[in-house]
């Protein structure tokens, strides 16, 4: 509907409702054609500035971000681009990190996270932002990093010399961890937590755990001197016999526990040596080192005679364990074995004896029940030999039994005392009888030689006097040859020469000492004869 005296622009025709306005109305018309040019011209002019406005140059570090109906968009530079002038723009620039760092950029649109590890220039994506510039994890050639994926739970550890920049959901708790280091003296156990299995490492040198890998305890080398044996029990419970002779050599041997494994050890009795006037003493030790070498237990047993004499015998017992094998699947005590299996054999022995038997041949009653219990088997089925069994000591239990035991003790002891000491004066007394026998002789050996020295001696002076008296002669009667052709009267006038030669030395002989001369009438006669003269 139109009210009257107005005027409708239609599409293509003007209508005139009154015809008396058609003047008016063409006048209107121009105005309006030279307005809507204007408007064309400022329409241009706005448009050419607007897109003069809308060109863009964007430098190496420049981002602009669009923003769309629809969503987002990103133009990077260096570049030069026109944008809409009717949409929402925010510039921005490249993010720069060093080569130290690492850039942890998060999708808001879908959640998504990207690392981006430096040395890097960074565009950020249209929906992305920065959720935080760490430094990278330097480990060391002896450090190792555990890294864990939060979403898929998968694990890989990595070792130095590196830098790391870990993956977009990767978390390490325990951080940077030093690497285990295994020496000739300590290994390591290891757990696999994938199958729950564990295992022993002992290569000298750093260790570095692999994936779903963890170093749960260290053990140390256990070594075991030559006269050493040590049993360890596995987890299916058999037995490892670890011999230090078992090489051959003097060095012992040595060894690691492995995971599920664990010495054996065994309770043994112990018996003290008895105090005077006091018992025996019994306890238990903690044994995992077995000693191979000769051992000494000491005993102390109560038994009784057949004619109901009490008696307290002590003494030791000298054993060894030959084959551990036996010994250790047999029983867990081969000490009280032992000396609980000699008891029973001492005690036999003696009930079968009275007192009186007992003390006269009391060690070879006891060897002979050693021997017999000895060669049972009870030994051999465990492991043991036993050497020896001595009696040291042996007491009645009963004060008066024990003091009339004591004064037969005593005077034996005396009597024993006494025939060893006539023995050794006899045993003196003929090393003295030997000695002088021995003298004796040596002095008769002597005696015949000085004689047959002195003999031999004066057969040599007589010889040599003899051919010094028979030259002597010679020349005598040679030199009266013609004075006295007569050899008798040569011989006489010889003969009366050494007599006066005599004469004179006894005379001398007599002058010069200071004995005294005794003469019978018939030696005076005798010198005063003129025969002599």
């Amino acid at each position: 509907r139109l009210r009257q005296g107005s005027y409708l622009l239609g599409h293509p025709s003007l209508l005139i409702l009154k015809s008396g306005m058609a003047l008016n109305l063409s006048e209107n018309v121009l105005k309006a054609g030279l307005a809507a040019g204007a408007l064309v011209v400022l329409f241009g002019i706005i448009s050419i500035i607007t897109v003069l406005a809308s060109i863009k140059t964007l430098g190496p570090e420049d981002q602009v971000v669009v923003h769309y109906l629809d969503g987002k968009d990103v133009v990077n530079g260096p570049c030069i681009k026109v944008f809409n002038p009717f949409r929402e723009k925010t510039e921005r620039h490249a993010i720069k990190i060093g080569n130290l760092e690492y850039i942890r950029i998060k999708d808001t649109l879908n959640g998504g996270v990207r690392m981006v590890a430096g040395h890097a220039k960074v565009f950020l994506g249209a929906y992305e932002e920065i959720d935080g510039i760490e430094e990278k994890i330097v480990v060391k050639k002896d450090e190792y990093i555990r890294l864990v994926d939060r979403v898929s739970g998968v694990e890989r550890v990595v070792r130095g010399a590196e830098s790391i920049v870990p993956g977009a959901w990767e978390v390490s708790e325990d951080g940077v961890q030093q690497a285990s280091f295994v020496n000739e003296e300590t290994a390591i156990i290891i757990l696999n937590k994938e199958d729950g299995s564990k295992r022993l490492y002992d290569t000298a040198g750093p260790y570095f755990p692999q994936k779903y890998e963890v170093v749960v305890g260290t053990t140390e080398r256990i070594r075991v001197l030559p006269h050493e044996t040590m049993v360890v029990r596995d987890a299916f419970g058999r037995y490892i016999i670890h011999s230090g002779a078992g090489g051959g050599s003097n060095d012992g041997t040595s060894f690691f526990l492995k995971p599920f494994e664990e010495l054996v050890e065994m309770d043994w009795s112990t018996f003290s040596e008895p105090p005077e006037g006091d018992l025996q003493v019994v306890s238990t030790q903690k044994v995992s080192r077995i000693d191979m070498r000769a051992r000494k237990v000491f005993y102390q047993y109560d038994v009784r005679t057949n004619d109901n004499v009490a008696l307290r015998i002590e003494g030791t017992i000298f054993w060894k364990i030959v084959d551990v094998s036996k010994m250790i699947n047999t029983t867990a005590d081969p000490t009280g074995d032992v000396w609980y299996k000699a008891r029973s054999a001492l005690i036999s022995a003696v009930s079968k004896v009275d007192l009186e038997t007992f003390m006269k041949s009391f060690n070879p009653l006891i060897q002979t029940a050693f021997l017999a219990q000895a060669g049972d088997g009870f030994y051999t089925r465990r492991g043991v030999s036993v050497d020896s069994m001595e009696v040291t000591k042996y007491d009645c239990t009963d004060e008066e039994t024990a003091t009339t035991l004591q004064e037969i003790i005593e005077e034996t002891t005396n009597r024993i005392n006494m025939l060893q000491a006539q023995k050794s004066q006899n045993d003196v007394a003929a090393a003295k009888l030997t000695a002088d026998i021995d003298l004796e002789n040596e002095r008769t050996t002597l005696i015949l030689t000085q004689s047959k020295n002195q003999k031999l001696e004066a057969s040599r002076i007589g010889e040599a006097e003899g051919t010094q008296l028979a030259k002597s002669a010679t020349t005598f009667l040679d030199g009266l040859n013609t004075s006295l052709p007569d050899l008798d009267q040569r011989i006489e006038l010889y003969k009366m020469h050494k007599q006066l030669e005599n004469q004179n030395t006894r005379t001398k002989f007599i002058a010069g000492g200071k004995s005294t001369l005794f003469l019978t009438p018939g030696d005076m006669n005798l010198a005063m004869n003129s025969n002599e003269l």
